[in-house]
């Protein structure tokens, strides 16, 4: 059976002290695909500690719970999401929009529940993942950047024991598209992944309009991630 050993081992063993930025961008490339993961489900699990703290008020989303994973999301969801768009920086706010499109953003959240914790465990259904459909140190570590912007910067969602699953299954997907010139097929994701190849494509589109279709990172911002477990959640 596959096991994950120190994720940091051998990030430090290729940082020259003449040039730190250099060094960040190389030793990322020395990390192993299971260190990568490693990371990326020791972050998730963190922001859900990290939420499981706060206040019973602002858990909205436990409020209405969306489907099992491998069941369909309710009709009515969709139809609300239609309309919602990409943010454009160079117009000025409009408040009833930003209203509109947090309602929406609210709904596409939620379409990352399920009723019931999945009963395996984060770590065990990564390394699932990764037997059957094995990644990048990229890849993995894309998806754990995109996670944390959408909660930590964003605030359009919040990492819980209902969600961590689906969303770190939407996001390596998602990075490997975004990253990868070839990628696995719809069906066998879906399948390794214990949802429909419907649902699949569901959790794909809305995770992308939750990270607002930025996909694009470089190697700063993955040695950045992969050094985040050593950071303070803010």
């Amino acid at each position: 059976m596959l096991k994950l050993g120190s994720p940091l081992d051998n990030i430090d063993r290729h940082q020259p002290a003449n040039d730190p930025d250099s060094s960040q961008t190389t030793a990322v490339f020395d990390i192993s695909p299971e260190a990568a993961l490693h990371l990326l489900c020791l972050n998730i699990e963190r922001l859900g500690a990290y939420y499981a703290q706060k206040p019973v008020g602002t858990d909205e989303l436990h409020a209405h719970g969306s489907t099992p994973m491998g069941s369909d999301t309710p009709a009515e969801g969709e139809a609300k999401t239609v309309g919602l768009h990409v943010k454009d920086s160079d117009n000025p706010v409009d408040p009833v929009r930003a209203t509109e499109e947090a309602i929406q953003m609210a709904i596409l959240a939620k379409k990352f529940l399920s009723k019931k914790v999945p009963p395996i465990p984060l770590n065990e259904y990564l390394l699932r993942l990764h037997r059957y459909c094995p990644m990048s140190t990229a890849v993995y570590l894309a998806a754990s950047v995109y996670i944390s912007k959408m909660t930590l910067v964003e605030n359009v969602l919040m990492v819980l024991p209902k969600n961590m699953h689906r969303l770190v299954l939407a996001g390596v997907w998602v990075a490997s598209k975004a990253l990868e010139d070839l990628s696995y097929p719809h069906s066998r994701v879906a399948k390794v992944g214990g949802v429909s190849e419907q649902e699949l494509s569901k959790l794909e589109i809305g995770f992308c309009f939750l990270a607002d279709f930025e996909l694009r990172v470089d190697a700063q911002m993955l040695m950045k991630e992969a050094l985040r477990p050593h950071t303070t959640l803010e």
